[in-house]
């Protein structure tokens, strides 16, 4: 499944690697230098003249500490357009950008650094079949304890 993923990302070699990384898996990637980039780029592929919105990003990638706008103030804009937007947010600064999280989305994760091109590639990849166990586990816990009252239907097996 091809993903068409937004980075943020103000070290050209580490911007590069991950374009690298994640094109090779055949995903679509387009890199920003910082949080103004990003969020002027995620704007120009999200909102359509007429002020509708229409979702262009499976995922942002964010590094947290970008000159101009941080990766925490980059995802508030991003998510005045589009709440549900999916975030990874990379950063050296883990527990302090989780705290932060609070205050935003459920559809964020952090990865801290350093981390392999490997580990990037696995929790891109990751996202979409994480979240699907996770709205299927809400699912089956809603159903948990529950007893269909119908009545079974086709031959008898007795006899």
């Amino acid at each position: 499944m091809t993903l068409r993923i937004l980075v943020a990302e103000d070290y050209k070699d580490l911007a590069d690697s991950y374009k690298m990384a994640l094109e090779e898996r055949g995903h679509e990637v387009i890199i920003t230098k910082d949080g103004i980039e990003c969020q002027r780029v995620y704007k120009q592929y999200t909102k359509l003249p007429d002020g509708q919105i229409k979702p262009h990003f499976d995922l942002v990638i964010l590094d947290q500490n970008m000159p101009g706008m941080n990766g925490i103030e980059t995802a508030k804009e991003i998510q005045k357009v589009n709440s549900k937007q999916k975030i990874i947010f990379i950063t050296g600064y883990g527990n302090e950008v989780i705290q932060k999280l609070k205050q935003l989305t459920n559809n964020a994760s952090v990865m801290n650094k350093p981390f392999t091109v490997e580990a990037l590639i696995a929790e891109v990849e990751g996202w979409p079949v994480s979240k699907l166990r996770e709205m299927l586990k809400k699912g089956f816990k809603e159903w948990d304890g529950h007893t269909g009252t119908s009545v079974p239907v086709g031959p008898s097996r007795t006899g």
